[in-house]
């Protein structure tokens, strides 16, 4: 690991690269960083953000999947934060030039109405602190420059989060109750996940993400939106084409299976839909 002496002046260089469209130029350069200075590095960046004028919004957990962990080279999950400028709403159109390399996850969100207590962070009650639950597209810039395990960049590229589109909102469920979850691109359903329960499966990885803010003294405040971690893995919209639709069963897989040899597409759009908090969609444009 390369040792992070001069913290200030990398997280200057990183913010500059996010801001080109170009994330990890250090990293392409060598740079290797366990991962406290990933975080450390993380933290600079977002209180530079802040000091030009950027609201922090909330927090991204990711990495919640073991495969998406062993990807990773890690045994954990991670976190990142929202930004004010990177918040989007339903049927947005993007252009794919503000973004490297873009993919997306379909997942679910939550806004909190009141605190959540350190001391107190089960499940439970974590979901009495919901205000409303949003069905969202969490957009990436899919870009790594180290070799395995790749833990460290990802972190410090704030888990390369690249902004968020959200559903209309929905009401969190007084009582358990599942849902399904599909992710569909260009119309061909990718992924799909079944009886997902409220609020077990949705919230499960909020304790954690609860207890490594607490390390540094920080909690989960009302107001702030939490996106609670993709069931899968970030899905480049460069994508493979395709002659058959695929079977939402199968997932994405089963789309790669029927490419037509050397041929690509760009995704032009993306749709998340949850038989409980409703659906999402976002258009992507190569025009600026």
């Amino acid at each position: 690991m390369t040792e992070v002496k001069d913290i200030d002046r990398l997280a200057e260089q990183m913010l500059r690269d996010y801001d080109a469209h170009a994330p990890g130029t250090s990293f392409a350069a060598g740079l290797r960083v366990s991962i406290n200075d990933a975080y450390r590095l993380q933290t600079r960046v977002a209180q530079l953000r802040e000091l030009r004028g950027e609201q922090p919004m909330g927090y991204k957990i990711g990495c919640v999947c073991p495969d998406n962990q062993e990807q990773n080279g890690l045994s954990h999950p991670v976190y990142g934060r929202l930004w004010s400028t990177e918040q989007h709403a339903n049927d947005v159109t993007l252009a794919m030039s503000e973004f490297a390399h873009v993919a997306i996850e379909g997942e679910i969100a939550i806004l909190l109405r009141q605190d959540v207590d350190p001391g107190d962070a089960s499940i439970y009650a974590i979901a009495e602190a919901v205000g409303q639950v949003f069905t969202v597209i969490e957009l990436h810039n899919l870009v790594f420059h180290s070799e395995h395990p790749r833990g460290g960049e990802l972190i410090a590229n704030n888990a390369i989060h690249a902004g968020v589109v959200y559903s209309s909102g929905a009401r969190p469920p007084a009582t358990v109750t599942c849902t399904e979850l599909s992710v569909a691109l260009d119309g061909r359903f990718v992924e799909h996940w079944f009886d997902r329960r409220w609020p077990d499966d949705v919230l499960l990885a909020v304790p954690w993400l609860v207890a490594e803010l607490a390390k540094d003294g920080r909690q989960l405040k009302a107001g702030q939106t939490i996106l609670t971690g993709a069931w899968g893995p970030p899905l480049p919209l460069d994508r493979p084409g395709s002659a058959e639709p695929s079977d939402p069963r199968l997932g994405w897989a089963n789309l790669d299976g029927n490419t037509q040899s050397g041929e690509r597409h760009m995704v032009d759009r993306v749709e998340v839909v949850s038989s409980l908090f409703g659906s999402v969609a976002a258009s992507f444009s190569s025009v600026k």
